[in-house]
């Protein structure tokens, strides 16, 4: 195992130092980003209530083209769903808690050598849960049928509009209204329209390296 993490230690240097030579450089940003919205999962047959949503991490873009470029981000963000139950009116919350992979196809508009860069993208996103926790009327029940075992991985689809400025040499801000569909049932029910939605608004300061 030490052999393997030494040889890819060395391999990676190896790169950073050729890239280091070349323009290639130029075409990699990496940087922090945090998002801010609204979660909910559909069809839970009460009334849906607000729920907020965040996310933190790390974002990163990849180009050698005008036009097009890959992107992804590593995030923690918070996902689930609030809603008012039918009989005795509680406030149920569930949060889940997912280690989230967006990978997206990005399109640039305008050319190459402009300071602003508006943007779309599109991929899929994955999801692995870390925690989920379901609140009733603000305490978390030992034990409560408004609660279930939910899926540990989760699989859809993200988009997003924005734009891209940049600050100084190769610093640029980042900023993106999103938007994530779940295709995969978020927990063991019968119900199969029971799915993550989200979204927001996320920026982020990239450096090329």
């Amino acid at each position: 195992m030490k052999k393997i993490q030494l040889t890819a230690a060395a391999c990676f240097i190896a790169l950073t130092a050729a890239f280091a030579q070349t323009d290639i450089e130029r075409t990699f940003t990496i940087g922090p980003a945090v998002g801010y919205g609204s979660t909910w999962i559909p069809n839970v047959g009460y009334s849906d209530l607000y729920k907020s949503s965040w996310n933190a991490g790390v974002t990163m873009n990849y180009s050698q083209w005008e036009h097009f470029g890959l992107a992804g981000d590593v995030l923690y963000s918070l996902e689930g769903g609030r809603f008012k139950t039918s009989g005795d009116g509680s406030d149920v919350d569930i949060s889940l808690s997912y280690l989230r992979i967006p990978l997206k196809v990005a399109y640039f508009f305008g050319d190459i050598g402009n300071a602003f860069r508006p943007k779309f993208t599109i991929g899929p996103s994955f999801g692995f849960l870390i925690d989920e926790s379901t609140d009733v009327d603000g305490t978390r029940p030992a034990e409560s049928n408004l609660i279930s075992d939910h899926e540990t991985v989760d699989l859809g689809g993200t988009a997003s509009l924005g734009f891209n400025y940049r600050l100084g040499e190769r610093i640029w801000l980042n900023a993106d209204a999103y938007y994530y569909h779940g295709f995969l049932q978020t927990d063991n029910s019968s119900n199969l329209s029971h799915y993550n939605s989200n979204y927001g608004l996320r920026l982020g300061v990239a450096f090329g390296i």
